[in-house]
């Protein structure tokens, strides 16, 4: 397998679960807007229906996210992300504004208009949303498989309450464990 000099190199696994972990470049922190968050939740459930991944546990931060997932046999864990990430940023600069001429403000989320989003940030920050810069991850995104049953415990625990860690606040609606419906059992 040929690599490019700076790419990350990935074992490939069918039976392997990744804990992933990916950052907003430069660390800009998006997600302290609930749209942005809303957004991103149903990206994840469509890219979990899409893609036919199982998903265990999740918590987004307000410039990253973590999540326990196992890929199909047909959709690796670099397809995975690339989808998943792919579409949350092209919907987050739709909805700043960030799309050419005639683009469809429309997501690809099922009965979910942008315009509608947009509409909310103009309310809070006026026509001029220059406060945002365009919405992108940083390159790639860090991985980890789940050894045994321990590392999957440790990790779980880890995921779900990092919010805590990063001192978001008590009531953090942005991790699995407001999502229960949505996750695969173990």
């Amino acid at each position: 397998m040929n690599f490019h000099r700076n790419s990350q190199k990935r074992f490939y696994n069918k039976s392997f679960t990744y804990v992933v972990t990916a950052n907003v470049d430069q660390r800009i922190p998006y997600f302290r807007e609930k749209i942005f968050c809303e957004l991103w939740i149903e990206e994840l459930r469509l890219c979990k229906e899409l893609k036919k991944f199982e998903l265990y546990g999740f918590c987004l931060n307000y410039d990253h996210f973590h999540m326990i997932l196992k890929p199909c046999k047909e959709f690796n864990i670099s397809k995975v992300m690339q989808a998943f990430k792919k579409n949350v940023s092209q919907d987050i600069n739709k909805v700043i504004g960030l799309f050419s001429e005639g683009a469809n403000s429309n997501s690809r989320l099922q009965g979910i208009d942008l315009a509608k989003y947009r509409e909310q940030i103009i309310r809070k920050y006026g026509k001029n949303i220059c406060k945002f810069p365009k919405f992108k991850w940083q390159k790639s995104f860090h991985d980890h498989f789940i050894r045994d049953d321990r590392d999957f415990e440790n990790q779980s625990n880890y995921v779900i309450f990092n919010f805590v860690k990063h001192d978001l606040p008590k009531d953090w609606q942005y991790t699995s464990l407001h999502f229960s419906s949505f996750l695969d059992e173990a």
